[in-house]
């Protein structure tokens, strides 16, 4: 092999000057040239089709250099890893060539491996007599395919870095002219810079059409929280009108246990809402410890029960043949296992069948949870997982969409994997999870992740005051809230559980108040104008009067963060709003022992 510095090409007439006629010709032969490459440039500047420049790119090469055969190989592979050349279009090979040359790398013995190697064109006059191609399979290909001579020029983006190759082959032994290949130069030059433009679009396009999919899923994520919103709002402003216009009549009971089950569904759509921002920001809390994967399927049954009765199915559960322990969060883990339940109940037509198989195999344990409902498309599969997927948006069916992706998550923090299968529309579907199984020795209880002090949304159901009533000795209590609604709302039920309870609209005047009110436990939300929640129980740790003080926050936000905050600004309890009854019950008892 040879570059075009090794081994010069020379004019057969460079000792004696050309005559009139040579000279004419040679003109004509330039100018002919320079007229091909001009109009092949126009050419490849109106192209846009990637498949259709890389195509005219290859015949331009082959007619500048009046070549038999041409070809374009475009780098590609990790940067620090192992490389290669692609082979994206060709003229005049076989599809023995074609598929032997489909791939070619660094140590390869031909023209584009070499010039690769050394960063420069080769050109081999003479494939038959060239030493690196001697008893190669190359060699073999280039004789069937009726290549005798080759030329390989690298193509370079505007850093300098080398993108890919440019070759050209000829059926006889052939070394190019000099004037050819500086003609040559500067088609290569203008390929790879339309290579660049045009692959620069492609993502463009690409990054376009991504934030195109993004602005529809955020459109049916708004709609669908809308109208899972009105759900629950309408029951609730009813109920209220009713007791409004039929006070202490004996419906009042029916009413109150409508609006509670009403609240217990806008508090699980905001519990949705946060488990979105916790799986978009990775930071899903884990409690892990020993535990039995059919204590795990239980709960997972006793919470989808209500949705699989609903739609008459017929559940069965068929045991592994012995214990399988986990390492790992089993509220999380009910979790997953409910949400492919209530997915399993829901899009399967009343009266279906859901089979959940429990089987140990190796060192994994393997849940597969089968159903004869709707069934998905192949093409469905990769919405499945992602947040707010659904299959059929038209079916009206509860909740924001976030289940699968949810457990998908939840099953890889566990170090597991979570799988779909379907034979078709209509035919049914089968999720699988396969989660390790723990190690023989027990391990101490430990959580994985920030425990978040509290900060878990209440997963109690709402309760009526009358169920939790507790003596709590006229424990006093401050109330410091900027929504008064909340505030009275929250300082009335405190009465009812027997607390003294005074109640403040902003932290400035309870701040003030303190020394004559003298509670033992202050309720206190965080976002309010002027004074927040923080600053005040800052102030509060800051003066020894108030040092004994219990500081409860009362808030909305839920993260490990949050808590975090709150606990340096010096409250000793986070708890996230709507709080029931027996929660708020248990803050009031853990301040007493406090």
């Amino acid at each position: 092999m040879t570059t075009r510095d090794a081994a010069p090409i020379m004019h057969p007439h460079a000792d004696a000057l050309p005559d009139a006629a040579t000279l004419i010709a040679l003109l004509n032969e330039d100018l002919s040239d320079s007229r091909s490459l001009h109009e092949l440039s126009l050419h490849l500047l109106v192209e846009h089709q990637p498949a259709a420049l890389y195509s005219r790119i290859v015949e331009a090469a082959r007619q500048l250099l009046r070549a038999d055969f041409a070809s374009l190989q475009m780098l590609s592979g990790p940067e620090h890893g192992l490389r290669r050349l692609d082979l994206i279009a060709h003229c005049g090979f076989s599809l023995a060539a074609a598929e032997h040359w489909r791939v070619v790398y660094i140590d390869s013995t031909t023209s584009c491996g070499a010039a690769w190697a050394r960063g420069e064109r080769v050109i081999v006059a003479d494939a038959e007599t060239c030493p690196d191609f001697a008893g190669t399979a190359d060699l073999d290909i280039y004789r069937e395919t009726g290549i005798r001579a080759m030329q390989t020029t690298p193509l370079r983006a505007r850093d300098g870095k080398i993108i890919g190759m440019l070759s050209t082959h000829w059926r006889t032994v052939h070394v190019p002219a000099e004037r050819q290949l500086l003609l040559f130069d500067i088609l290569a030059k203008q390929a790879a810079d339309l290579i660049a433009r045009t692959h620069d679009e492609a993502l463009l396009r690409e990054r376009e059409a991504r934030l195109q999919q993004s602005d529809r899923m955020k459109d049916h994520f708004l709609a669908t929280l809308a109208h899972e919103l009105r759900n629950p709002l309408a029951p609730i402003r009813n109920g209220l009108q009713i007791l409004r216009s039929k006070p202490g009549e004996s419906d009042g009971e029916r009413v109150l246990g409508m609006l509670d089950r009403q609240l217990g569904h806008l508090v699980r759509l905001v519990d949705d809402l946060m488990e979105v921002a916790r799986i978009n920001s990775g930071t899903i809390p884990l409690r892990r410890r020993r535990v039995e994967l059919d204590a795990i399927l239980q709960s997972a049954l006793d919470l989808s029960r209500p949705t699989v009765d609903l739609g008459r199915h017929t559940l069965t559960l068929h045991d592994a043949a012995g214990p399988l322990p986990l390492h790992g969060d089993d509220v999380r883990l009910a979790q997953v296992f409910a949400n492919l339940l209530n997915n399993a109940a829901k899009y399967t037509p009343p009266g279906g069948r859901i089979d959940v198989h429990v089987e140990r195999v190796h060192d994994h344990a393997v849940v597969s949870v089968t159903d004869t409902g709707i069934g998905f498309s192949q093409d469905d599969t990769s919405l499945l997982f992602t947040l707010f997927g659904r299959l059929q948006p038209e079916r009206q069916t509860d909740g924001l969409g976030v289940g699968l992706a949810l457990a998908k998550k939840l099953v890889e923090l566990h170090g597991g994997t979570i799988t779909a299968t379907s034979e078709g529309k209509q035919r049914g579907s089968c999720f699988v999870v396969s989660l390790p199984l723990a190690s023989g020795e027990p391990g101490d209880d430990h959580a994985a992740g920030n425990d978040n002090n509290g900060a878990e949304a209440d997963a109690d159901a709402p309760a009526g005051p009358s169920s939790c009533i507790a003596t709590l000795d006229n424990q006093s209590v401050l109330v410091v809230d900027d929504n008064r609604d909340a505030a009275d709302s929250l300082g009335e039920l405190l009465g009812l559980l027997g607390c003294e309870c005074a109640v403040f609209y902003d932290a400035n005047s309870a701040l003030e108040a303190l020394a004559r009110v003298t509670p033992a436990v202050a309720f206190v939300d965080l976002d309010m104008p002027g004074m927040d929640g923080c600053e005040f129980a800052r102030r509060v740790r800051a003066s020894a009067d108030f040092r004994t003080l219990h500081l409860i926050a009362l808030t909305g936000w839920t993260q490990a963060d949050d808590a975090l905050r709150t606990a340096r600004a010096g409250f000793d309890q986070h708890l996230v709003k709507p709080i029931g009854v027996d929660r708020l019950t248990a803050a009031l008892e853990t301040a007493k022992v406090a």
